[in-house]
């Protein structure tokens, strides 16, 4: 299996350290996926993985998705009817065992995908070492949000590849299940067959729209659908009025100046007329950094304006922060965001005193504003004609990350 996962399973060269090998980041990233599930099983602690699970009970029998179903969980589903049946293989199986199984898909996913990423090796290896925190969060929480990163990535990769029907499913699949999966429509201007790829993007609407109808009626699916939207319509609600805890960059400077009103809209509009300058460089679209930069702000930018965006959430955004790492030629600018970044993800304050964290806000909140500023920066280098786009690969050894 690690042959598949490692680049036809080559040895380790000769002179490099094994903690500057893929397998080694493998090895920690399964280690801690078991961890976490040994934990939750101690624990019986399934919440959420319960909440998935039972939606592939609930399309079965044609009950809402989105209502409280206190007898089985807490909390209640916020992701796409076609969600109900990505989590059908595993709610097959008894909760411990489709609780592994379930982590060790988003875990292998994920490495698989930065496996594509047109990066040197030591450059992976930096990212899978720079992911770690935020891998322990997704974990612990069951979340499918590594997934949902692997489909950002992979959307882009297959993409580079001509492989543009599989960009375009992975795209569309991700946007039906969370909406994070949209913004990877702005690689549509690296494809080199745009009509087409357009018509793969309608096919997979379609397809991915109609396949739950296979096992329960259209009217349920369409209900579905429209139940979806008030749920997160509801859930948005809930989070900017208080009853949640908002860490998007809105909520962080919502509480930085104590401004419960100040409107989405407002951080929306100059979010996304940041998130699309850098497409006035026409010139830029077929190289290679500049792409990687675009990759790396979509994966940051939509957990960055979402009021939904929880810590877990960022194991999606870590990857972009990573992509920009290695990429980063000021080197004062690698010293100081990403610790600053790393510490501050780590959420120090809720695991060291947790009733102070939940009684002030922006201790919470914070985990966005690091990601922030990474983000502007790759804005500014997609968008600064002076940035070299030079598509030549340096040697990074991760022994300037970890050293």
């Amino acid at each position: 299996m690690l042959s598949y996962f490692l680049n036809n399973g080559q040895g380790l060269s000769p002179g490099r350290k094994f903690y500057q090998d893929n397998r080694f980041v493998l090895f920690l990233w399964v280690l801690i996926t078991l961890i976490f599930v040994i934990d939750s099983w101690i624990t019986n602690r399934y919440n959420n993985y319960l909440i998935f699970e039972n939606t592939f009970r609930n399309l079965l029998h044609e009950r809402s998705l989105y209502a409280t179903y206190p007898a089985y969980h807490d909390d209640s589903n916020h992701y796409g009817p076609i969600f109900s049946m990505l989590i059908a293989p595993f709610a097959i199986f008894h909760n411990w065992i489709g609780l592994l199984l379930w982590n060790l898909f988003n875990c292998f996913l994920l490495f698989k995908a930065v496996q594509t990423l047109p990066l040197t090796t030591d450059q992976k290896v930096a990212v899978g070492y720079i992911a770690i925190p935020c891998l322990i969060e997704s974990m612990l929480n069951q979340q499918f949000n590594a997934g949902a990163g692997a489909f950002m990535v992979l959307s882009y990769t297959l993409l580079s590849k001509d492989k543009g029907i599989w960009s375009a499913f992975f795209i569309v699949l991700g946007t039906f299940i969370k909406l994070y999966g949209v913004v990877g429509l702005v690689f549509f201007f690296f494809s080199k067959d745009k009509q087409r790829f357009i018509l793969w993007l309608l096919l997979w609407s379609v397809v991915i729209f109609l396949l739950p109808m296979l096992i329960v009626s259209p009217h349920y699916v369409i209900y579905s659908y429209v139940d979806w939207k008030n749920s997160l319509v509801g859930k948005n609600m809930h989070n900017v009025l208080g009853g949640g805890i908002d860490i998007s960059i809105m909520g962080f400077f919502r509480e930085l100046f104590n401004q419960k009103k100040i409107s989405n809209f407002l951080f929306l509009s100059l979010g996304a007329l940041l998130f699309v300058l850098p497409f006035i460089n026409l010139s830029h679209f077929k190289k290679r950094r500049f792409q990687l930069m675009i990759l790396s702000s979509v994966m940051i930018f939509p957990i960055l304006f979402s009021t939904g965006a929880e810590d877990c959430t960022f194991i999606i955004s870590i990857i972009g922060v990573g992509v920009w790492y290695v990429k980063e030629k000021n080197k004062l600018m690698k010293k100081v965001l990403l610790p600053i970044l790393l510490v501050i993800t780590c959420n120090f304050p809720l695991l060291l005193f947790p009733a102070f964290a939940k009684s002030h806000p922006l201790s919470l909140a914070i985990i966005s504003f690091p990601y922030f500023l990474v983000w502007l920066r790759v804005i500014y280098l997609a968008t600064n004609n002076s940035f070299s786009y030079a598509d030549e690969t340096e040697p990074e050894m991760i022994t300037a990350l970890i050293d």
